[in-house]
Formats: structure tokens, C-alpha cells, sequence
């Protein structure tokens, strides 16, 4: 099915936001709003979770749009934490992944508004009820109405980059914390949150979900452990 050029126009547009946020320091306007990209982001990919489905372009599907999405944080995660150099504001890393839990938070919040306004029904297609209210989309191969595999897989592997990318700096940051073993253990069940949705990614099964969570949890706590150093006596 063709595209009408309205929504190609919408959805450059939408894009244009982003990509202005995702800039906007080489425009030298002196403000902070370079951080913006993580929510402006939010735009074009819902707006093309919309085209997709409006137009049954269900092999690629929601879950293509959040894949766009996740490209589209990559990016600016990308430019915060790898390329800034930290004599140019360079962003702490805890200030990275709050912006992109927010965004996430508002992502999730827009999955169940959006469907639910008049006329944007058809973005329930290719997604599944969370909690009756939360329509994400279908990752599963096993489900009807899933996405392409190339996409579903594609998916997987790029969130898992994502959420590595801001793990890792924000340990970092621990590095040779003077602390003790409940402290780390605090800490672990902090981040086994991000690390139970990579398990759920990639082990949707109820059966193999709490074995993969527990293995990345004893790893980390393993990892912290060394990491850190305990407090003086």
C-alpha cells in the first residue's frame, strides 16, 4: 500500500525535531537542550507506529516504529556518552539515563493513550494488551501479527546495545566506591530491572525468564564485588 505523501511529509518533519535536538549544540546557542532528543524522539516514532498501522504495513509494524525509536536513542546516547569530550559539557552518564528513563516512562504512557483516542484504534494492530491498557508491540515469532523476523531480531540486539551503553557508564561511575555488601546487593536489585526486561527479551518464557534474571543479577553482584572496594575500617 502507498503512503500518502501527507504522512511522509508528517513523519520528515517529526524527524527534523529530533535531529534539530539531536544537533543542537553545533548551533551554539549556549542553552542545554541537546537533551530534548530523548523525548523529541518520541515524535517520529509514534507518528510512524501510526503510518504503519493506518496503512497494514504489518511486516514492519509497531514493532519496526519502536525499533526506530531505539535507533533513534542509540543516537543520542552515542553523542552524549562516546563522542562529547568531557571539556565540552560532556553529560554525566546519570543524567543520560534519566532522560531516557523518562522518555521511556512517556513512551509507555503514550501506548496507552494513543490507541486509545477516537480514530487511532488501528494502532492496536500488531501489539498485545499489557495489563489491559499498555498496547506493545509483538516481538514474539510465535505470536500472530508479528513483525518480520529480520525485524524482530534486529529489535532485540539494538535495545540490548541501548541499555548496555547507559549500564555501563553509570557503573563506571562506582568505580572503587567505598561500600558495603548491602549497599551492593541495594544496588544489584536496582539494575536487575533493566536486566529482567533483557531477560524477558530475549526469554519471554515464563520458564526461562527467572533463570536468565538470576544469572545476570549473580553476575553483576560478582562484577560489583570487584569493582568496588569495601568501606575503611
Amino acid at each position: 500500500m502507498t503512503i500518502p505523501i501527507q504522512q511522509i511529509v508528517l513523519l520528515i518533519s517529526f524527524s527534523l525535531i529530533y535531529f534539530i535536538f539531536l544537533f543542537y549544540d553545533l548551533f551554539k546557542r549556549g542553552d542545554k537542550y541537546g537533551s530534548f532528543a530523548y523525548i523529541t524522539a518520541l515524535l517520529p516514532a509514534n507518528y510512524l507506529w501510526h503510518i504503519v498501522t493506518v496503512n497494514n504495513l504489518l511486516d514492519f509494524g509497531p514493532l519496526g516504529a519502536m525499533l526506530v525509536l531505539a535507533s533513534l536513542w542509540f543516537l543520542a546516547v552515542i553523542r552524549d556518552i562516546a563522542v562529547k569530550d568531557r571539556a565540552e559539557s560532556f553529560k554525566d552518564a546519570d543524567d543520560v539515563a534519566l532522560m531516557l528513563i523518562v522518555s521511556i516512562i512517556i513512551n509507555v504512557i503514550l501506548s496507552a493513550v494513543l490507541p486509545a483516542l477516537p480514530g487511532l484504534g488501528h494502532m492496536e494492530s500488531g501489539t498485545n494488551a499489557v495489563l489491559k491498557y499498555f498496547f506493545m508491540p509483538i516481538y514474539n515469532d510465535v505470536d500472530p501479527g508479528h513483525a518480520l523476523l529480520g525485524i524482530i531480531l534486529a529489535y532485540k540486539i539494538l535495545v540490548s546495545l541501548l541499555t548496555v551503553s547507559v549500564i555501563v557508564p553509570v557503573v563506571m561511575d562506582l568505580k572503587d566506591m567505598e561500600t558495603n555488601i548491602m549497599a551492593l546487593v541495594i544496588i544489584t536489585l536496582i539494575f536487575g530491572i533493566p536486566f529482567a526486561f533483557l531477560a524477558f527479551l530475549w526469554a519471554p518464557a515464563a520458564e526461562t525468564i527467572w533463570v536468565f534474571l538470576f544469572l545476570f543479577m549473580v553476575l553483576f553482584f560478582i562484577f560489583m564485588l570487584m569493582l568496588t572496594r569495601g568501606q575503611a575500617k
